[in-house]
């Protein structure tokens, strides 16, 4: 799936809860006939693509030293930068109409231009934690979107959720004999100095969203530091396909490993829903 469609379905599913806790609120009859208020779970596969979080420096491009509109593009990148001339992809921008259906107003959202890498990869600044990372084909991208407010379970504390969600990783890992531990000063999950996950988190109202990349088997010249600098702390990648050499295993093998360690880890009960096309 496109990034972007993967965002928008983000923004829309959030807006579309909050409307309905707004009511609830106010006295409403929370009717919710479109089964907004309940957690979700997105797995998805992304097509290429870069993204800076909110506080991101753009100077973790480093290809933008060495082309020659460098400085023209680091300013649609930059944190600062807002509305027509960044690549920026704002909420505001999307506004839920309970008139169409979900897919209609994903399909019928204009992104901004996206600012290109060398590699002919797009870049978007969202609104997430975190700094630049890479997403795309044979990298499993998961996006809890959880009231941490309404199970008695849940903490209203996003540090927890953060940990909650790197153990996830690590049970994953451990079932394929990978030892993936955290590090006490970077976020996500790592196989010696190597990360193989990365974490990058945000929330409105405690519904989290955006979430985890697990890198199952991805092209890792993606994250080549001529191009960018990790997660900004210039430490190396690597992939389950990498650390087993041989035989690895599918992304859809991966992702019914990590639904059923996410149901372990946050003691939910996860239910099939509808496929996001």
């Amino acid at each position: 799936m496109d990034y972007i469609r993967g965002w928008a379905y983000q923004q829309l599913l959030l807006e579309q809860r909050l409307a309905v806790k707004r009511e609830m609120i106010n006295g409403g009859s929370a009717s919710d006939e479109f089964n907004a208020n309940q957690d979700r779970l997105l797995l998805l596969e992304h097509h290429h693509v870069y993204t800076l979080g909110r506080g991101a420096d753009e100077d973790n491009f480093t290809f933008l030293d060495n082309i020659e509109n460098g400085m023209e593009l680091r300013k649609k990148l930059s944190r600062k930068s807002k509305g027509l001339d960044s690549c920026r992809l704002e909420s505001n921008r999307l506004i839920w109409m309970p008139d169409l259906s979900i897919y209609e107003q994903v399909n019928s959202f204009h992104p901004p231009p996206a600012v290109f890498a060398p590699n002919g990869v797009p870049i978007y600044r969202i609104e997430r934690g975190g700094e630049v990372t890479y997403h795309g084909p044979s990298q499993l991208v998961v996006y809890p979107m959880l009231d941490l407010s309404a199970v008695d379970h849940f903490n209203k504390d996003l540090h927890w959720f953060l940990r909650c969600i790197e153990e996830v990783i690590i049970r994953v890992l451990y079932e394929y004999g990978i030892n993936g531990v955290r590090d006490d000063i970077n976020t996500g999950v790592w196989v010696g100095k190597n990360k193989i996950a990365a974490v990058g988190l945000s929330s409105a109202r405690w519904i989290t969203t955006h979430g985890f990349a697990l890198n199952v088997d991805p092209d890792l010249t993606m994250f080549d530091t001529s191009i960018i600098t990790p997660c900004g702390i210039g430490r190396g990648i690597t992939s389950i396909a990498n650390e087993l050499s041989s035989n690895p295993p599918s992304l859809q093998e991966i992702a019914t490993v990590v639904l059923d360690k996410f149901g372990d880890v946050f003691q939910s009960s996860l239910q099939p829903s509808e496929h996001l096309i």
